[in-house]
């Protein structure tokens, strides 16, 4: 979209005087954009409503695309239309800026939750034959003697639920209560009986990230949440160029340059963050279903027809390709997971 001028003659930072006929949107001699903004308000207002409104179609017709049509915000980039999206690199930032924010709202919210059932928790312990001194009906003290039951019910089955997800055999059993009671500052022994009890060897490598991991281990559970969240954040972003770079292993006959497939990454993430962005709404309605398997599947179609539109492969052979590539991806972020793991344990 054209910007509307307001031109001055002479330029006001270095008073260079425009010659008839030269361009003269921006100064050649010091760069300054030859623009009047000593005007009324209601000009500024309607120069930002302008642009806001062409900035909001070029919104909407990004994310339209980005949702509906794999591959084609990339193909639309390689050919040079670019004027009518939104810059890859902007969408991204502002994507991920939602989802990370939604994400700790919720985290937030599943806290306060745990809180309340605390409290509840505390009230239940006691004595709770207080409610027949309530000057309250038979209707009212059965209503919260069951909302309490519910409660402890619940909590009851969360409790089995972690039980059951921490035990695993014995011969690979690793004990995180005990990894709670060792201090920070445990002698050599204690770090390498818990890493020899992880199934591992004791090394440089492993003593620091299991010292690390005792650390992270006793976080207040806020803490510790917002820890993973920002180091998955930067993990995101360190893999995004990686896949790109897979892509181009897996397509070299292709021939394309490594930007296309990084303006691919790019899109393909962008995607992913927007359907999570879609799923934790939904999940927030209370909806009946668990909707997640069908929105993992959704992002492997949406990445198989992704690959076909851009790299025009048969069938067959892009559905072979994103197998090999999705591999390869799991492999190479499970390993930079843990080395950035293994990293933050030095500092």
């Amino acid at each position: 979209m054209a910007k509307h001028r307001r031109k001055y003659p002479v330029c006001t930072n270095c008073n260079y005087a425009f010659q008839e006929g030269e361009p003269d949107n921006f100064c050649p001699k010091c760069g300054q954009e030859n623009h009047d903004l000593n005007v009324p308000f209601k000009h500024v207002a309607l120069e930002v409503l302008e642009g806001t409104i062409h900035y909001d179609t070029k919104f909407w017709t990004t994310i339209k695309y980005l949702l509906f049509y794999p591959g084609k915000l990339t193909n639309e980039f390689h050919r040079g239309r670019r004027m009518d999206y939104v810059p890859p690199i902007r969408l991204y930032v502002f994507i991920n800026f939602v989802f990370f924010f939604l994400l700790s709202m919720r985290v937030g919210h599943v806290s306060s939750e745990k809180a309340n059932r605390s409290i509840a928790q505390q009230v239940s312990s006691t004595d709770m034959s207080f409610m027949e001194d309530l000057s309250l009906s038979k209707l009212q003290r059965d209503s919260i003697l069951a909302e309490v039951r519910e409660v402890q019910r619940a909590d009851s089955l969360a409790k089995l639920n972690k039980k059951a997800t921490v035990k695993v055999k014995k011969s690979d059993s690793f004990d995180l209560e005990r990894m709670g009671a060792v201090s920070d500052f445990a002698p050599q022994a204690s770090i390498d009986s818990l890493i020899r009890d992880a199934g591992l060897s004791p090394n440089w490598y492993t003593r620091s990230a299991m010292r690390k991991a005792v650390q992270i281990v006793k976080l207040p559970q806020e803490q510790l949440i917002t820890k993973l969240l920002k180091y998955w954040s930067v993990l995101m972003f360190v893999l995004m160029p990686i896949f790109a770079l897979l892509t181009k292993l897996v397509f070299l006959k292709a021939r394309r340059y490594y930007m296309e497939h990084l303006m691919f990454s790019i899109h393909l993430h962008c995607f992913v963050f927007l359907l999570f962005i879609i799923y934790m709404i939904i999940e927030n309605l209370h909806f009946a279903y668990d909707l997640l398997p069908w929105f993992n599947l959704l992002v492997a179609v949406y990445l198989f027809l992704g690959l076909k539109r851009v790299f025009h492969r048969s069938y067959l052979r892009t559905f072979f390709n994103m197998f090999v590539l999705v591999f390869l991806y799991c492999i190479v972020g499970l390993f930079t997971g843990l080395l950035g793991l293994g990293v933050s344990a030095m500092f």
